[in-house]
Order: structure tokens, then sequence, then C-alpha cells
């Protein structure tokens, strides 16, 4: 009988009494002792999974499942959704891009908010036709202190000894942006101060900035002008999608959500909030 990876206990088995869910084994150690213990007749049959894989209880929920960070275009829908006459619960799992669209393709989750271009997100969801519902489009660009005082403008000045950088998790759309530039311009983030220090937010981020722990970050405008006190320097216009698989969209929830996005009031209010283009708003392309 193995206690551990050294001690071990030698004996005989000199009975088995079997259950339909537990079974009673008695072994004899010698001298007179013997152990007696319950062994589980059932083995499941669980595969090595990720975290992300083990949360089967998300899809026993009565609603709909949404991957995705908190933002201003998340709560809105969220808010219409509980008033509308085929609204579903929401619970929304917090994950980056990349986190809530694998969740959605290993069905463990029913929708991902997420901020790509368009042909990337087959590429993440291979064999599965999906439908892209555009939220809005907005400017992704640095993050620097008002009037720029190290006079931050490219990729390249982020690898200079006085400029410390407060870089986004992976997964993040701001992360995979950054990575695809350095790689696309031979920079190494070995030489990027900063570039293994984490944080989870355009808010986290800013903050740095802002408290002097550094000096620039990747972020959306919205959250530099909310700030009040950071600048912006534009670097590109990214779409934001929610994405599903496409033969759901006709099913409960999913339908509501699809009148949701494409509604009046969902397009002013966010664009009132947030400044967000939404002239695009509602559209869906089928990948």
């Amino acid at each position: 009988m193995k206690l551990s990876a050294r001690n071990q206990l030698k004996g005989k088995v000199i009975n088995i009494n079997k259950g339909a869910v537990n079974s009673i084994v008695s072994i004899d150690i010698g001298g007179g002792n013997i152990i007696v213990a319950t062994i589980s007749c059932f083995i499941p049959d669980v595969q090595p999974e990720s975290s992300i894989l083990k949360r089967d209880y998300l899809l026993n929920s009565n609603g709909l499942i949404l991957s995705g960070q908190t933002s201003a275009a998340l709560e809105l829908l969220c808010g219409l959704m509980a008033v509308h006459p085929k609204g579903m619960p929401i619970l929304q799992s917090h994950m980056n891009t990349y986190n809530g669209l694998y969740a959605l393709y290993f069905n463990k989750a029913h929708i991902a908010a997420a901020s790509l271009s368009p042909e990337i997100l087959p590429q993440l969801i291979p064999g599965t036709p999906i439908a892209a519902i555009y939220l809005y489009e907005y400017s992704m660009g640095f993050y620097v202190r008002s009037g720029n005082p190290k006079n931050i403008h490219s990729f390249q000045d982020l690898t200079r000894a006085d400029v410390i950088f407060a870089n986004r998790e992976k997964g993040s759309t701001r992360r995979i942006y950054l990575d695809t530039a350095l790689k696309k311009e031979g920079i190494s983030p070995l030489e990027i101060s900063g570039y293994r220090h984490e944080l989870v937010s355009d808010l986290s981020t800013a903050a740095a900035i802002i408290n002097g722990k550094a000096d620039t970050a990747i972020g959306e405008e919205y959250i530099s002008r909310q700030s009040g006190t950071l600048d912006f320097l534009p670097l590109t216009t990214i779409p934001m999608f929610l994405v599903a698989e496409a033969d759901r969209l006709e099913n409960p929830g999913y339908s509501a959500i699809v009148d949701i996005v494409r509604s009046d009031d969902f397009k002013a209010g966010l664009h009132s909030q947030t400044g967000y283009d939404v002239s695009r708003t509602g559209e869906i392309l089928y990948l």
C-alpha cells in the first residue's frame, strides 16, 4: 500500500467488500495489524484540460455567458438586455480577447467580446462558422503624460534607457498589437524596460503613468480622456466585435442581443458616453 513517494507498507489483501459506489478493502500488514480502507469504485473520465476548459459550470447557467473585460459597451448592453422583451440574464466572464475566443472555441462561453481584425478571428476558432457583430470602432495609441515630456512617438522610443513601459497581459488586444508591431520592426522585447511587468486593464496602465511608475503604455483613447491628465498619441483604429457561432444568432437571447446592438438607443448611448465610432455598429460579418 503506497503512502507517499518514499514510504510504503507491504501487506496482503485479505478481504474486499464490494459496493455500488465504494468498496472496503482489508489488508494484513503483519504483526496482527490490519488496515481497512474505503476506495471509490467510480473513476471519472477526465482529460487533461486548462483552467478555462474546466469551467463547465458556466454552461449550466439559465442565461448567456459573455466573455469580455469590463467596458462601457458591455455594461450598456447588459442593462438593455435586462429590459428587452426577449432578453435573458447575462453572466459576464472577465477574459481578454484571446482567452475569450479560446473559451468560445471550447464551448465554455456563448459569446466573446473580441477586438481584433476580422480576418484574424477565424484563425482562432478554426473549423467553426462564426458571426462577428460590430459593437464599435475606436482609436488605440500611446498614453503619455501631458505635454509628452519624454517625446515618445514610436515603438523604437520604447527601447530608450529613460523610458519605462507599462505593458498589458498576454492575450489582451493591446499586447497582441504591441508584440506584432515589435516583431515587424525587429525590436526585441528585452530592449524595453517594463515589458515583463504586466497590468490587466487600460485603467491600471494609465494609473501607472499618472503615479510616475511608467512613462507610456498602449490603450484606448476613451480611458486617456477620462483621466484628464494624459495625452493620447493615436496609432491605429480597431473594431470591437461580439463573436458567436453563426448558427446560434436566431436562438433566444442571441437575437435579443442583435436587436439591442442595432437599436438607436444603444448606438446613441454608447457614442455619447464614449465617443466611439458607431457608424458600423450592428453590422454582422459571417466568417
